[in-house]
């Protein structure tokens, strides 16, 4: 008892914190992406004086999907973290539909984004409860409607209670394919214009990985779509592939522009498909 007291105390401790990130007085609702999503020479470091992105400067167009590849540290997932305001750059400026992230109230900055990443978080509830969380006053026809999309009403009609059937503790009865197809599910419900897909396919067997892809597809239709990803194989379609080394983008282009003229992207590919 005295042991969950101070464990109760710690977490309760974290809940009252205040956020450092705020918004500012006079902050409007994004009710709608228009515009390009910018980052304008952006420097930002998690501890001061070890930048992790330096003088970044990218423009994601409506529409458009663009892959970011880079070895692991490169400041890929960074990049994810500071258009979705998780955090503010040291220098520099992020913009979507020409104004700063800074004016629109966070709240409705992140209506407007889907998200799929790598750690998948089911809660302990019903398959139909986890998906509804991508959008919490979804009907129970929306809710199958997306599941269909996302390849997951396959296994889950297979299951005895279906749709009411429960998980377990971060969705521990299912496989990392099955759950990975909610997390898309839940990521359809919401229907968000800019979606951001980090390592989603990342730890799958290649099974599953065809089906997740083809959802994925199925998601990303009319969207902006921001990819990380180490499998070069999966962003190859990509209309533009984005090259970060050591918290920089140094080169950005199309698959077959890059290899013949990025060296680091050209490392890459040699490394995954074994090109002597």
């Amino acid at each position: 008892l005295q042991r969950c007291a101070v464990s109760a105390s710690r977490i309760f401790g974290y809940i009252d914190r205040e956020p450092e990130i705020q918004d500012r007085p006079g902050a409007i609702e994004l009710d709608r992406v228009e515009g390009a999503l910018e980052m304008i020479d952006v420097t930002f470091s998690y501890k001061e004086g070890n930048p992790v992105l330096e003088n970044v400067s990218l423009k994601f167009e409506p529409g458009q999907k663009y892959a970011l590849v880079g070895q692991s540290g490169s400041g890929k997932s960074t990049i994810l973290s500071l258009l979705m305001r998780f955090y503010e750059p040291d220098s520099g400026d992020i913009r979507i539909n020409g104004r700063s992230v800074r004016d629109y109230t966070q709240g409705s900055l992140r209506d407007k984004i889907g998200l799929v990443s790598q750690e998948v978080f089911h809660f302990h509830d019903t398959i139909r409860t986890n998906i509804r969380y991508g959008k919490l006053d979804a009907s129970d026809d929306e809710i199958e409607a997306a599941a269909k999309l996302a390849y997951a009403d396959e296994f889950i009609e297979q299951l005895p209670e279906g749709y009411e059937t429960m998980l377990g503790d971060k969705g521990r009865t299912l496989s990392g394919g099955q759950q990975q197809r909610l997390s898309i599910a839940r990521a359809i419900l919401r229907n968000a214009p800019i979606l951001f897909l980090d390592e989603a396919m990342s730890a799958l067997d290649t099974e599953s990985e065809k089906k997740v892809q083809n959802a994925i597809e199925t998601l990303s239709e009319g969207k902006t779509v921001v990819a990380i990803a180490h499998r070069l194989s999966t962003v190859l379609h990509s209309d533009e592939i984005i090259v970060m080394k050591e918290g920089r983008a140094i080169d950005r282009g199309s698959h077959s522009d890059l290899l013949d003229r990025c060296t680091e992207y050209r490392r890459l590919y040699d490394l995954q498909f074994k090109v002597d």
